[in-house]
């Protein structure tokens, strides 16, 4: 989410006590949703054969838009695996990562989807260590090609450090044109008059007025579900604190169904001294066409940065 808390959630997963006051029912199966769960769900297997770096980046897309706590948001295929290869600390030795996807939807033209979910490492030791941290992923193919992800947000997780500079932090200049290209701008119009009424109206206003009927937001320990919990949700977490955030990056279906935005987001509140306490982050946000015409989003899910960060 645009976060305004982040708590660890694998105490609360693993007991089967992730409190979800309303469960975002996955769509109406089907083949091509069925497989791309299936390929979601592989992942650990990848991860299994080819180790984390290159198992984690087996579905990635040359251009992938990569997102992880504590560093900016980072562009291209290889600016992701330098991340992998070079962050601190090191990925658990001997870990085996499992993808359980809670929610998956494909765009009407079927080359374009999302899921999102959970991810839990279990690092061998005694007793065993068990973390679960949750994701967002846009997929998109090609006619005749592989799912490929385009966007990916590892939510809430623990922050890492990338020894060195961060490079590829810069989002790079969209070429598509036409119909997609106009997909691409109402995106990004879209999100920030979002984050306007936020800004206007608070909160917990603006979340129940642009999520989707079972759209949902990874926050904290929760998965809230739906305009009248995200109302609720949001109107006692967000008590006195402001969120605004700026769309930097969108992507969208060239059926004009399906798109999603990446951005940063400030939240600003009162610390212990009441001083006012600023947060820096990033966000990925995917959004559907209702039958309306209208645009809401279906998952939200971000992740903290480094107040110099930019990404």
């Amino acid at each position: 989410m645009r976060s305004l808390k982040v708590l660890g959630v694998a105490a609360l997963l693993l007991t089967g006590c992730w409190r979800r006051p309303s469960p975002a029912p996955l769509p109406a199966r089907g083949p091509a949703r069925d497989s791309l769960v299936q390929l979601d769900m592989s992942r650990g297997d990848a991860v299994a054969a080819r180790g984390i770096v290159e198992g984690a980046l087996a579905l990635a897309r040359v251009d992938i838009v990569y997102l992880r706590a504590g560093v900016p948001t980072l562009y291209g295929r290889d600016a992701a695996k330098t991340l992998l290869t070079r962050s601190r600390p090191a990925p658990p030795a001997g870990a085996a990562y499992t993808w359980q996807p809670l929610g998956a939807e494909l765009s009407a033209d079927h080359r374009s989807a999302y899921t999102y979910g959970v991810v839990t490492v279990a690092t061998p030791a005694t007793p065993p260590v068990i973390r679960a941290d949750r994701y967002i992923a846009f997929w998109e193919r090609e006619p005749q090609q592989p799912w490929r992800i385009v966007a990916y947000a590892e939510v809430g997780g623990p922050a890492v450090e990338l020894q060195g500079t961060p490079e590829q932090t810069t989002p790079p200049a969209q070429s598509s044109t036409g119909h997609v290209a106009d997909v691409h701008n109402s995106l990004k119009s879209l999100d920030s008059a979002f984050s306007d009424l936020a800004d206007r109206s608070g909160v917990a206003a603006a979340f129940a007025a642009y999520v989707a009927d079972q759209g949902a937001v990874f926050a904290g320990p929760e998965l809230v579900v739906g305009p009248r919990q995200m109302e609720e949700y949001y109107r006692l977490q967000a008590a006195g604190t402001s969120l605004i955030w700026t769309p930097v990056f969108a992507g969208g279906a060239a059926s004009e169904d399906l798109g999603f935005t990446v951005g940063n987001y400030v939240a600003t509140g009162r610390g212990p001294s009441g001083a006012a306490v600023q947060r820096f982050g990033k966000y990925l946000t995917v959004w559907k066409r209702q039958r309306g015409g209208e645009w809401k989003f279906v998952i939200d899910g971000g992740s903290a940065t480094p107040p110099r960060g930019g990404g």
